[in-house]
């Protein structure tokens, strides 16, 4: 018998299906951030997952200076995904980031932002999320400025199923994290 296309499609649907049901011990995260500041803009992103992606881009053109990361990472628990962006020119910077994830384990959303005006007008703003193996999720955010006016916000909440309750507020980030592209320079403190 004559092995197909359409026999070798549906092979293939059906591997990946399994991987996705045989490996539930998988953990996924999902972090990215941006750092705009006169002229020396970075973004980064960061996944990890069984499906990982990670996206970032930076520029400075006509003194109009741009940053944005993006990243997901997904696997058999749910889905994490990150979003960050920031953008200065003249005497002001802004920048804000997002972060979703939902899984068996629980949900996290955490949001957060910054406008600086005036001085170096250097806006970073970024954030992280993802389900451990043991099923809980964690996630924050957390934004920054350094012009003479600086106003920043961050909200989260995060919802562990099968748990008391709901913890709000944001919850350590793992350090332990795989870097899928950095664009444009870092700042030195």
């Amino acid at each position: 018998m004559a092995i197909t296309t359409r026999s070798n499609a549906t092979l293939f649907v059906a591997l990946v299906i399994s991987s996705f049901v045989a490996s539930s011990a998988s953990a996924q995260s999902a972090g990215s951030w941006v750092d705009i500041g006169r002229g020396k803009v970075g973004a980064g992103s960061n996944a990890k997952g069984m499906f990982q992606f990670g996206k970032s881009r930076a520029s400075s053109k006509n003194g109009v200076d741009f940053g944005h990361g993006f990243a997901v990472g997904a696997g058999p628990n749910g889905i994490a995904l990150s979003n960050s962006v920031g953008v200065g020119g003249g005497p002001l910077g802004a920048a804000h980031n997002v972060q979703l994830n939902i899984g068996r384990g629980g949900a996290h959303v955490s949001h957060g932002g910054v406008v600086s005006q005036g001085g170096n007008r250097r806006v970073i703003s970024g954030g992280q999320t993802g389900t451990r193996s043991s099923g809980r999720v964690y996630g924050g955010s957390t934004s920054t400025g350094f012009g003479n006016r600086t106003k920043t916000y961050s909200k989260s909440r995060t919802t562990n199923f099968g748990s008391a309750g709901s913890y709000f507020g944001s919850q350590p980030t793992s350090s332990n994290r795989r870097i899928i592209r950095t664009s444009g320079r870092r700042f030195r403190r």
